[in-house]
């Protein structure tokens, strides 16, 4: 016998046999309430009042119930570890700030030696950017420094005759001991020369004072200076050249003999002026990113402060970005602030507060 279905849209398929009845059954694509017929009467009937599909269609049930209890238990399972998951990574609003005892307001000297430690660290940094752009100073601009002869030099009335005195005086010292030398004994002249040494000797060292404590400056000059204009010539570091011709300043970096080291003051002063803009740029960006990741600085850290919002929240980059641009303009006042109102200036400006943190919950 040939027999039709009619699935959940209506629609017919068929005929076909009871095996293949049978085989849909094990399919899942006819169900106990799916509409069955014969092919030669339009009487619809259940495919569960079929006898020759009870067999089936009761393994059917039975599959589709461990089916669901399986989906069940995966969904409880699922619906766990989504809990789990929103619960890891939802951000906890007070979560980085909660105690279980509330936290004291930082204090006038735990402040200040805070302050301190940041201060000492940022003079720090940049004395060590300060020297990073001498450095380039001295190794590019003030390497350009002319490297002229010595007979130019001379013309152009650049040295001062500080070595050609030197040279006199040891002459001088040099002919009055060889007019001594006359009608001496060996003996006496073994005397004599060590005399001699010991005047050589005394007037080096007061070359070398004489040097020492000199620092020439050129403020004449029609010309920039040269790689000659050094020790010998009195210059020092720290020397002024004056070009009246150009109208240009020039520094001494280095009075290093025949290689001097002279560099524009508006080149050095252009270096300088960078190298601080860029530190103060550096550390303005590295206390905003500490207050607002670790929600402290250095010196905070090490004297156990907290910046907090002023219900205990976390503290966010662009507020702690605010916060350290305030500091520097509210210095003065903020303690006169922190002993009435228990906060700085720049803190009520910006909606937070220091707090302090103890290990001892017991702690005053």
């Amino acid at each position: 016998m040939q027999y039709i279905i009619k699935d959940i849209n209506g629609e017919e398929y068929g005929p076909v046999d009871a095996e293949t009845l049978d085989k849909w059954v094990e399919e899942d694509r006819i169900t106990a309430e799916t509409p069955v017929r014969s092919s030669l009467v339009k009487n619809w009937r259940k495919a569960g009042e079929l006898p020759f599909l009870a067999e089936r269609l009761a393994e059917q049930a039975v599959r589709r119930e461990k089916a669901a209890t399986m989906a069940e238990k995966s969904g409880a399972v699922l619906k766990d570890v989504k809990q789990r998951l929103t619960a890891r990574f939802t951000p906890q609003h007070t979560s980085t700030f909660e105690h279980k005892h509330a936290p004291l307001d930082a204090r006038l000297l735990p402040r200040l030696l805070a302050g301190s430690y940041d201060l000492a660290l940022t003079l720090l940094i940049g004395a060590v950017m300060v020297g990073a752009a001498l450095v380039y100073a001295y190794w590019y601009p003030a390497s350009h420094t002319d490297d002229a002869k010595k007979q130019i030099a001379e013309k152009d009335d650049m040295m001062i005759p500080i070595a050609a005195a030197e040279r006199a005086r040891m002459r001088e010292i040099e002919q009055r001991f060889e007019a001594l030398r006359l009608g001496k004994t060996e003996k006496e002249l073994d005397k004599l020369q060590q005399a001699f040494t010991e005047a050589v000797k005394a007037e080096k060292r007061r070359n070398a004072e004489i040097r020492a404590v000199l620092h020439e400056n050129n403020l004449t000059a029609d010309c920039p200076p040269y790689t000659l204009a050094d020790k010998n010539a009195a210059y020092q570091v720290g020397s002024l050249w004056l070009d009246t011709a150009a109208n240009r300043k020039y520094v001494c970096l280095s009075g290093e003999i025949e290689a001097a080291r002279w560099i524009r003051v508006d080149e050095l002063t252009q270096i300088i002026t960078l190298c601080v803009a860029a530190w103060a740029g550096l550390m303005l960006l590295l206390n905003a990113f500490c207050l607002g990741y670790y929600a402290q600085t250095f010196g905070m850290w090490f004297w156990g402060l907290f910046i907090t919002r002023k219900k205990i929240a976390e503290v966010y980059f662009f507020r702690a970005f605010i916060f350290t641009l305030l500091y520097p303009f509210c210095f003065l006042l903020s303690p006169l602030f922190v002993y009435i109102f228990r906060r700085g200036l720049h803190e009520m400006l910006c909606g937070v507060k220091l707090i302090r943190v103890f290990s001892d919950r017991n702690a005053p």
